[in-house]
């Protein structure tokens, strides 16, 4: 037998068997490497979620400041219709309406002007086309809805009339 291996008595102490240190050992470092491995798999769990939660917070805001734009499109179309006349219901519609702007603007959401701009694809909505020689072709002469940016980004393209000639 190896004496390496097997148990040994020198001077009343007793040597352990290297086997099972070198066991011992080898189990210590799996353990380890499981803990290492799970401890990773936890942390990329966690940034995963939070990535995942932020993505749906923003997409739930997004949803509901287009719900608020509805409304708002409702005051600015309120707005018009109302005589000059009317002066007390006017000043308390604008002011409602502004304070919708103001929640947008808070949001990052403003609108963006279209009228006597040139017609980008990217930013508006062509509802309806004029023939008019005498303006610049795709010149936009009316705009039917605002358009409106969130956070650098079209949220809402303009709805507009285009010349063209």
């Amino acid at each position: 037998m190896d004496e390496e291996n097997k148990e040994q008595k020198l001077g009343g102490e007793q040597l352990v068997d290297t086997s099972i240190i070198d066991t011992l050992k080898n189990q210590a470092d799996d353990y380890l490497k499981g803990w290492q491995t799970e401890r990773a798999n936890l942390l990329n769990y966690q940034r995963d979620e939070s990535e995942r939660i932020s993505k749906m917070l923003v997409l739930s805001e997004r949803n509901i400041i287009l719900e608020i734009l509805s409304i708002v499109d409702n005051f600015d179309l309120l707005m018009k219709s109302i005589k000059a006349d009317e002066n007390e219901v006017l000043s308390g519609v604008k002011l409602i309406h502004n304070q919708l702007i103001a929640f947008l603007a808070k949001h990052n959401c403003q609108p963006f002007d279209s009228l006597n701009q040139i017609f980008d694809p990217n930013l508006h909505e062509a509802v309806e086309t004029i023939k008019d020689e005498s303006k610049n072709n795709h010149l936009i002469i009316e705009e039917i809805q605002k358009g409106y940016r969130w956070n650098d980004n079209i949220l809402r393209p303009a709805k507009v009339k285009v010349i063209i000639n």
